[in-house]
Parts: structure tokens; C-alpha cells; sequence
């Protein structure tokens, strides 16, 4: 029995992380999943969120933006569609789409048609979501 996980955090253009760790959560679309070892088989969705794990003691946190996770042994395992670390997230930038998310949220809809200002108001609530999550990691350690 292994007290440790095998955590794997890659993108499409890269590999983020490869580590061994004490533990991992998740950000889940129903909610944050903990990982410890010896996890029983999981295969789930992952939603925008923060993505925390405990290395020798220490805790720490990546951006993930969207993918799925995969929970084998002791082996975890997270395909995301984007995922940041705090030093390559540039905090002004997300204060920024943060405030720029807000304020076309806070503004009156320009359509009349129900399903654009929807499409709109969804992509612009991602984007808000998102600039949280990047806020949070960057002041993380």
C-alpha cells in the first residue's frame, strides 16, 4: 500500500505537472472531490476551479479551466483544457477581465432575441469564473 499519488496534470499543448503527492482536490462539476491514496476508480468531469494538492507538507494550487480526471491506483490523472500555475497566471490581467466580465454583465442587453443574450450572458459569467479562479492561485502561496 503506497502512502503517495502519482499526480499528472496535462493540456493539450503541454504537460503541467508530474508529481508525487499526499493528496489532491479537484473542482468537480458537482462539487470538490479529495483524492487521497488507494481512491477507489473514478472517471469524472472537472469544472473551472481551483485544483489543490499537498506535496511534503506544503499545499499548493493550479488553475484548472474545464476537463476530466481520472482516478486509478494511485495514480491521478487531470486532461484539462487549460490549466495554470501561480506563477504563470498575471494577476492585473485577470483583475482586469474580471472588471471587463462585470461590467458587460451589469450592462443592458443590446439583443432582443432571448437566446443570444443568453449565449452572451454564459460566456461572459465563464469568463468572470475564470478570472476568479486565476485571482484565488496567483495569491495562493
Amino acid at each position: 500500500m503506497s502512502d503517495q499519488l502519482k499526480l499528472e496534470v496535462v493540456t493539450p499543448h503541454r504537460t503541467v505537472l508530474m508529481e508525487d503527492v499526499d493528496s489532491v482536490t479537484l473542482p468537480g462539476i458537482e462539487g470538490e472531490l479529495g483524492i487521497l491514496p488507494e481512491h477507489v476508480p473514478l472517471l469524472t468531469t472537472l469544472d473551472t476551479g481551483i485544483m489543490s494538492y499537498r506535496s511534503n507538507g506544503k499545499k499548493l494550487a493550479i488553475a484548472v479551466h474545464w476537463g476530466y480526471a481520472q482516478v486509478e491506483g494511485n495514480s491521478v490523472r487531470v486532461l484539462a483544457e487549460l490549466a495554470e500555475t501561480a506563477d504563470e497566471i498575471d494577476l492585473q490581467r485577470a483583475q482586469e477581465a474580471e472588471s471587463k466580465a462585470k461590467n458587460v454583465l451589469d450592462s443592458t442587453a443590446s439583443s432582443t432575441n432571448w437566446e443570444e443574450e443568453q449565449s452572451r450572458q454564459n460566456k461572459y459569467e465563464s469568463k468572470l469564473k475564470r478570472a476568479f479562479v486565476r485571482q484565488k492561485v496567483a495569491q495562493f502561496n
